[in-house]
């Protein structure tokens, strides 16, 4: 699997690229369409109209962008504290919003560049193209602009928040984890593993490891021989001089140079990171569970996306963190959680914050007893720990012999409202 290149990763993440071709092709429709209205022999059009039509055109968007991006940044910041900073990427990232900003802009740009061109002394044009150009895109704006407010306002929604994350976070977990669990993957780690292997440093910005270019990798051990280690797993921090590679055994010249096949970014992406959409979700549940928020309901919707990924997590072979050759030889190994890892981050502190809450607390007895139905044997010790470690917890909230710990032992799928006993 190839990881994003940097380049790319850093275009994803800006919200100044994408309006910027915009902006570049706005300029060059203003330079060109006069062009073409003079060419015409006929036309209908009137140039003083035009004037008019293109000035309100340039003083409206502008007004109207700024706006938007207002409306914008205060939903952002309502996402951020509501729900979790760590959203605040993702909303960066959201490709609708920068074709809307993009597409205001070039409005106002194409307006005052073509306005400047109908206002040269002896202008005698019938600026018909020009005018048709210019409403396309008062139209356009007008049809982004709602197309922008259906997906702000759905991403406030919880539900809608937490599906897009639920796809997002499967998606990355069958592209990370593609073998099936109970798939033969295991390697002696003896069989590769050197008392002196060469180390490669990070010597760049620090940054979190988002990414790696498994292909390349593979090929460079491959062709020398040898077998590449990952030691910062996908979502660590590396710091300056932070060891980020090994390389065991062969002859492979120029160790260094690998380290351009591991992406660092600011901040954790999903892509290669399934982990990173249980740690949005699960933030966004203990902060409804904080006394400042106190909404339980919210943290039960947060439990229901967490048992979609935690499930589809469960099927994967986790401990495949290796590529073989074509020989069958091990050449890349790399770190990434196990099933207890999963587990730990998707419910300890949700249990640690909501034990004390009967409605979360029926939730999360729910969640792990239809995950001990619908995981695969291997799974279930762990758990049946979790059961434990949620009977501890809730027995400790509660004082014993009281309705509530009655009704806390429950299982609930709706937290509260249709127990099974």
């Amino acid at each position: 699997m190839r990881a994003p290149r940097l380049d790319r990763t850093r275009y994803r993440q800006s919200l100044v690229a994408l309006p910027s071709v915009y902006l570049a092709g706005a300029v060059l429709l203003g330079l060109l369409t006069p062009e073409i209205d003079a060419a015409r022999e006929t036309g209908s059009g009137d140039i003083d109209t035009a004037r008019d039509v293109l000035g309100a055109t340039a003083t409206g968007m502008i007004a109207f962008t700024g706006f938007v991006l207002s409306g914008v940044l205060v939903v952002v910041q309502f996402a951020a504290g509501q729900f979790s900073p760590r959203l605040v990427l993702w909303f960066r990232r959201d490709v609708l919003t920068k074709h809307a900003i993009g597409t205001f802009l070039a409005a106002f740009v194409f307006s005052l560049v073509a306005l400047r061109r109908l206002d040269e002394p002896g202008a005698r044009i019938s600026p018909d193209v020009t005018v048709g150009v210019a409403l396309l895109l008062l139209i356009g704006s007008c049809v982004l602009f709602l197309a922008l407010l259906q997906r702000v306002t759905d991403r406030l929604r919880p539900r809608t928040l937490f599906g897009a994350i639920t796809r997002e976070g499967v998606r990355a977990a069958r592209q990370t984890y593609p073998a099936a669990l109970g798939e033969d993957h295991a390697a002696d780690r003896s069989s590769w593993v050197t008392t002196e292997p060469r180390r490669v440093l990070h010597r760049g910005r620090p940054g979190v490891v988002t990414s790696f270019d498994r292909d390349a990798l593979l090929a460079a051990a491959e062709r020398a021989g040898a077998v590449v280690e990952l030691v910062l797993a996908v979502g660590e921090y590396a710091g300056p001089r932070h060891e980020l590679l090994r390389v065991h055994g062969g002859a492979l010249d120029g160790v260094d140079g690998l380290a351009r096949h591991v992406v660092l970014a600011s901040e954790r992406t999903i892509e290669q990171d399934p982990a990173f959409a249980l740690r949005i979700v699960v933030d966004t549940a203990i902060r409804a569970l904080s006394p400042a928020v106190n909404d339980p309901t919210t943290a039960v919707h947060a439990l229901d996306t967490i048992e979609v990924l935690v499930t589809e997590l469960a099927g994967r072979d986790l401990d495949a963190s290796l590529a073989r050759d074509r020989a069958g030889a091990v050449r890349l190994v790399w770190h990434s959680p196990g099933w207890e890892d999963v587990l730990d981050l998707a419910f300890d502190e949700i249990r640690a914050y909501g034990a004390g809450s009967v409605q979360v607390a029926r939730r999360l007895r729910a969640v792990l007893e239809d995950l001990l139905l619908t995981t695969p044997q291997p799974r279930h010790a762990a758990l049946r720990e979790q059961l434990a470690r949620l009977d501890a917890a809730v027995r400790t909230s509660f004082p014993e012999g009281s309705p509530e710990l009655a009704l806390a032992q429950v299982a609930d799928r709706m937290g509260l409202g249709l127990a099974r006993r």
